[in-house]
């Protein structure tokens, strides 16, 4: 049996952001916690939770949650450290995001000459979309 290997923990709180709902701009706060490991785990071990309020209408808030992310890809980041490219699907609850739900190709920087930022996420449920553009800097630990 391979062990888990988790690269690392990730957590945003409550970070104001600029966002796309269906390419309409908006704006609220998110939260996202993230623990990313290497190998296929079992749920207790990988994870990852998004939660975002919408200040302009708040049926575009929701809560979305993966027990068991796919196993993502590293890459090395010039000037150091790693990028982490993860897709996850999971369960959203909200009013106009709800039921299952993807997270594509959402993008972890690790220990980056800029230090540690989640980047490029993109969820899809129900037909919507929901956008962050850039990048949110972060708290981030290695935890195995």
């Amino acid at each position: 049996m391979e062990s888990c290997n988790c690269r690392a923990k990730v957590t945003a709180c409550a970070v104001p952001v600029e966002t796309l709902i269906d390419r309409f701009s908006s704006r609220g706060k998110i939260t996202i916690s993230a623990r990313i490991c290497e190998v296929d785990c079992t749920a207790n071990n990988s994870f990852i939770s998004i939660l975002y309020g919408d200040d302009l209408n708040q049926n575009n808030s929701f809560v979305f949650k993966s027990a068991a992310p796919g196993i993502p890809t590293c890459e090395p980041v010039s000037g150091g450290g790693v990028g982490i490219i993860l897709t996850a699907e999971g369960q959203a609850s909200g009013v106009n995001f709800h039921d299952m739900a993807i997270l594509s190709n959402i993008h972890f920087l690790h220990e980056t000459i800029i230090g540690n930022a989640i980047c490029s996420i993109s969820l899809t449920a129900n037909g919507r979309t929901f956008e962050v553009p850039g990048c949110i800097f972060t708290n981030s630990e290695n935890k195995n």
